[in-house]
Order: structure tokens, then C-alpha cells, then sequence
């Protein structure tokens, strides 16, 4: 039973890995767009929203499979989930709480800019802020993944 709380405990952190890679890889975006001519921009753009979109849902998932890992771990090894259990109690947790309405906000402003891109009116503005966002939400995630990692050996 220990392997399988700790194969289950390690869900989330391993999911997250693999979106933090996706979020690194969709800011180099701001390196790119300068450099391409206006006919690839418009691809790239298109491009850059649809993985955005996706990355908002993986995110999403894995809030929820940081819940769900710790209900089946406490399950396995309490026999009972408490709902204090499933409060955070450390910076960690509160954390990811505070990067998904950082998340929420970061589409919002990406939805606004496409939408403002569309129908000619002004972007430039709230396309720095959605940038600027993603610079503070890059040093969060960063810091949120190595207290994850020390987090874990509270389980381990």
C-alpha cells in the first residue's frame, strides 16, 4: 500500500512537470513574435492562443489532481479524508491556489487582446500586461515547483 500512496502522491507533481515545460516553451512567444515577418505572425498568434487555451485546462487538472492524489493518499494510509485535510497548510498549497486566479486572470487578458486584435481596436497595452503577468507568474511557478519538491518529503 505504501508503493501505491506513493505512486498516486507523485501524480501531481510529475503532471506538473510536464505543464510547466508547456508554459515555459508558450512564453518564448514574446522572443519570437518580433522576429517574424506579418504573414507568420498571424499563424504564430493563432497558434500561441490555442496552446494557451490548452495550458489554462492542464492547469486546471492538475489543482484537481493535487486534490484528488491527496484524498486517495490520505484514504490509503488514514482509512478517513478529513476536510482539514484538504486545506493547504503550508505556502505550497496556497500558492497554487493563488497561481490559478493569477491563471484566470493571465486568459482573461489574452482573450481581451485576441478579441481587441480582431475588431482593429488598440491591443498593444493589454497585450504587455498579459506579458507582464506571465514574467511574475514564471518566478512564482519556479518557486512554486521547488517548495513542491520539499513539500514531498513530508509524504516520502
Amino acid at each position: 500500500m505504501e508503493a501505491l500512496a506513493t505512486i498516486v502522491i507523485l501524480l501531481h507533481p510529475l503532471a506538473a512537470l510536464a505543464i510547466i515545460r508547456e508554459f515555459f516553451k508558450q512564453r518564448k512567444w514574446r522572443q519570437e513574435r518580433a522576429k517574424l515577418p506579418k504573414d507568420e505572425r498571424n499563424e504564430a498568434i493563432y497558434k500561441h492562443e490555442k496552446i494557451g487555451n490548452k495550458i489554462f485546462i492542464y492547469v486546471i487538472l492538475v489543482i484537481c489532481l493535487a486534490f484528488v492524489s491527496k484524498i486517495i493518499y490520505f484514504q490509503i494510509n488514514n482509512g478517513v479524508v478529513t476536510f482539514s485535510d484538504l486545506i493547504p497548510n503550508h505556502f505550497h498549497g496556497w500558492a497554487g491556489i493563488i497561481g490559478l486566479f493569477l491563471m484566470i486572470y493571465l486568459r482573461h487578458l489574452g482573450i481581451e487582446a485576441s478579441k481587441n486584435r480582431k475588431s482593429q481596436k488598440p491591443y498593444g497595452k493589454i497585450s504587455n500586461l498579459h506579458g507582464r503577468i506571465s514574467d511574475v507568474m514564471m518566478y512564482l511557478v519556479v518557486i512554486h515547483a521547488f517548495l513542491g519538491f520539499l513539500y514531498l518529503f513530508t509524504y516520502l
